[in-house]
């Protein structure tokens, strides 16, 4: 009796981030059951030359699927980053990626490819997988508060300075 193999037709979805690119990571990543995806903001983002080149190499052989995340999704994504307190952490182009992320796990399988503690702690909290690429990742989820160390104001909005004695505002694990 032949042994058959049998390969699982599910779909492993990787977004990517900026790190990701410059590191060529969708030239490394080949395989017919992953699809790459990442954001119109990540791809501003990637300036230098040769990231650019092997990025528009991807686009053009269909290797990488550009996609901006809903409104809804991104406001979603900006109001657990602020439940956390990493809304002082995340660029927009962060909380892209992060909101990307959270629609496409509706399709499968999905796995962010970043270096970023603050994305990466946003997803633990969301419960979607990151693989970090040069650093060791973070093991757990932390939940901060953004507050003024001298008169203990704290704030949810992504504001810098203490409205109250104007001292510079810090993120705490809480």
């Amino acid at each position: 009796m032949a042994h058959e193999q049998h390969y699982s037709s599910k779909k492993i979805i990787l977004v990517l981030d900026t790190t990701a690119f410059i590191a060529k990571y969708q030239l490394q990543a080949y395989s017919p059951f992953v699809e790459i995806y990442t954001t119109p903001s990540v791809i501003q983002e990637a300036k230098d030359r040769e990231s650019r080149d092997s990025l528009q190499l991807s686009l053009d052989i269909g290797r990488v699927f550009i996609k901006t995340p809903s409104k809804n999704t991104i406001s979603e994504v900006v109001k657990v980053a602020r439940e956390i307190g990493e809304h002082t952490s995340l660029s927009q182009t962060d909380i892209e990626v992060i909101a990307l992320a959270k629609e496409l796990s509706r399709k499968g399988k999905v796995i962010v490819i970043t270096d970023d503690y603050s994305i990466q702690n946003t997803l633990l909290y969301l419960r979607i997988s990151f693989k970090p690429l040069r650093t060791m990742g973070i093991k757990y989820f932390r939940k901060y508060v953004v507050r003024c160390p001298k008169c203990g104001y704290t704030t949810s909005s992504n504001e810098t300075i203490c409205p109250i004695c104007d001292s510079r505002l810090v993120k705490k694990s809480s």
